[in-house]
């Protein structure tokens, strides 16, 4: 219980706009994580940026909105997705940045063999930088080629 009280007490002193953006980013959990389960990454990924290009621009994003958008597809996915939530994390950090009108932002997909098994892992990157996925994933796993010309993004 003293870890749930202090992590509402920290989420109580945060303002609205990110209570807002949890919300949202719930929301979409739930939406991406269906679809995956329905589609394949290619369709998800193609209606998730045409929904993101149809409905109206919201402002430009800053460094700010980035981190605060990646910490709540972060505390959502690790909150309510036991197991693999990294592809869904990724996805949903991609549409809240496509929502802003952040094009730059690039969904990555790796591979790494780990106790003779293969691993795969999902983060976004912009302008070379992690937004979400753990800052040494490009290091760590071998990053699949070309995967936005492959998943037609």
């Amino acid at each position: 219980m003293p870890l749930w009280s202090s992590s509402l007490r920290k989420l109580w002193r945060r303002p609205w706009s990110d209570w807002w953006l949890l919300v949202r980013a719930m929301a979409l959990t739930v939406v991406v994580r269906a679809g995956l389960s329905l589609y394949s990454l290619d369709r998800v990924t193609r209606s998730l940026r045409r929904i993101a290009q149809w409905l109206p621009r919201e402002k430009c994003p800053t460094p700010a909105y980035r981190e605060r958008a990646a910490w709540a597809a972060n505390a959502v996915g690790y909150r309510f997705l036991p197991e693999r939530p990294c592809l869904t994390q990724a996805l949903v950090l991609q549409y809240l940045l496509f929502r802003q009108g952040d094009e730059a932002s690039q969904l990555c997909i790796g591979v790494t063999k780990h106790e003779g098994e293969l691993k795969a892992h999902a983060w976004v990157e912009r302008n070379g930088r992690v937004l979400i996925g753990g800052t040494v994933s490009p290091h760590k796993y071998e990053r699949l080629r070309n995967l936005e010309e492959k998943i037609g993004s």
